[in-house]
């Protein structure tokens, strides 16, 4: 199954990942948590093969969108905070 997981630098990716699902990592990397951080924890995550990181704000609606059907996830996790306020679907 291939999960996209908003917010991909913190810490939920690494529980998919071990239970080996496919997670499609996406994190607009901004400021909100200290970024260096966010980029160890990529760093760590990107060791898995089963998973793929793209710098994305889900507050982008165009480019959400089509990211979004570009990726065709099986689950979409729902536990961004900017994904509900800019009114995405997914």
């Amino acid at each position: 199954m291939s999960i996209l997981l908003p917010g991909a630098a913190g810490f939920i990716g690494f529980q998919l990942l071990e239970r080996g699902e496919r997670v499609l990592g996406i994190d607009n990397l901004n400021a909100y948590y200290d970024v260096r951080l966010k980029e160890a924890r990529l760093s760590e995550l990107r060791r898995f093969p089963n998973f793929s990181f793209t710098t994305l704000d889900v507050a982008d609606r165009d480019r959400s969108s089509r990211f979004s059907i570009s990726i065709a996830p099986c689950v979409a996790s729902p536990i961004s905070r900017r994904r509900r306020a800019s009114g995405i679907p997914w």
